[in-house]
């Protein structure tokens, strides 16, 4: 079976366009290489950044991002607050990000309407069989604080409580996520956050992750329209993905028939893209780029989320832990919380 070519615009045409818009793009994204370039090679790296007009996190951030170390901060709240919380990591692209920034000005995730939790404590037990014995014997293995189970309404009336069910989903997403590719704490796990929440004896900066979160979309209420903002280190960061797509079909398509000339173009668009893509994730985790326009986004009025926490304390903090202590309410100013 043939194909019938459309004769509406010669081949050599195409080839020609595809050649000249490749050429464009290359010429488009030349000064941000440039830019990529100086600050990703050479020495002075720390210095460079912290020159920069707009970085507010300072040398404690940078020193944070060179040993790769992950920070997680205490809460902060006022203690008259019996509102349940989820605190924001203390890490500059969750403080800086302007989709999280209802969440910030908040003072973290907090649910706006009364959440039902489901908490629990268990003691492990083995069975010791003896013989010629009428009752078995239970050992003691370990205890466990169990996982913490919230269900919370979220209605939205305005655009403004859009926003924050946008940016509180995003916030859930992302403390579900490793760091991982091009990030500066690459390979560390997601990170712990802080549940408060109705007094000190009840949660108390408890250090959690988030083992599963869920919410519903449901067909049988309106939607609120709300205007977004993205980064603007994202929104470069997207233009080199997209660039080393087209490096890619450049080099894979037309590559082989028209020699090194589109070779050449589409390896250097494919670097370009590279460089760009790294300054803008690096630019990115320190919170600088500024903001571009996410355009909208449509918001149930009615929802309910659903999270599953795990409490996570340190093999240090667990060897030190003292039932004594505990009993008597020692751990109230605790930086972190046991349960």
């Amino acid at each position: 079976m043939t194909r019938a070519r459309s004769s509406s615009a010669p081949l050599g045409q195409g080839i020609t366009s595809t050649i000249n818009a490749a050429t464009a793009t290359f010429g488009a994204v030349s000064g941000a290489v440039g830019t990529a370039q100086s600050l990703l090679s050479g020495g002075g790296l720390q210095e460079k950044l912290l020159s920069g007009t707009g970085l507010s996190a300072g040398a404690e951030a940078v020193g944070d991002i060179m040993g790769a170390v992950s920070m997680f901060g205490g809460d902060g709240a006022n203690e008259n607050d019996w509102r349940v919380r989820l605190s924001l990591p203390n890490w500059v692209s969750f403080k800086n990000s302007p989709v999280l920034k209802p969440l910030k000005d908040a003072g973290g995730l907090i649910f706006p309407y009364t959440p039902q939790i489901n908490i629990k404590s268990g003691a492990s037990y083995t069975k010791e069989a003896v013989v010629h014995s009428n009752f078995a014997f239970n050992a003691f293995k370990n205890s466990d604080p169990g996982t913490i189970e919230i269900t919370a309404q979220m209605n939205v009336e305005d655009s403004t409580q859009a926003l924050y069910w946008i940016a509180s989903v995003h916030y859930l997403r992302s403390i579900a996520k490793m760091f991982s590719g091009s990030d500066p704490k690459a390979g560390n796990p997601p990170p712990i956050v802080f549940l408060n929440g109705y007094g000190n004896y009840v949660f108390k900066n408890v250090p959690v992750a988030i083992q599963s979160f869920s919410t519903s979309l449901p067909q049988d209420c309106d939607y609120i329209a709300c205007d977004v903002v993205g980064s603007a280190a994202g929104a470069v960061s997207g233009i080199a993905d997209s660039v080393g797509s087209l490096s890619d079909s450049i080099g894979g398509v037309l590559g082989e028939s028209f020699g090194s000339k589109i070779g050449d173009i589409a390896g250097a668009v494919g670097q370009a893209a590279g460089f760009v893509g790294q300054a803008a994730s690096l630019l990115g985790s320190f919170g600088v780029g500024g903001t571009t326009s996410g355009g909208q986004a449509y918001v149930p009025t009615k929802s309910s989320f659903s999270l599953t926490l795990v409490p996570m304390y340190s093999r240090t903090s667990a060897r030190t832990f003292s039932l004594d202590r505990f009993v008597q309410g020692g751990y109230l100013n605790n930086p972190f919380g046991y349960i």
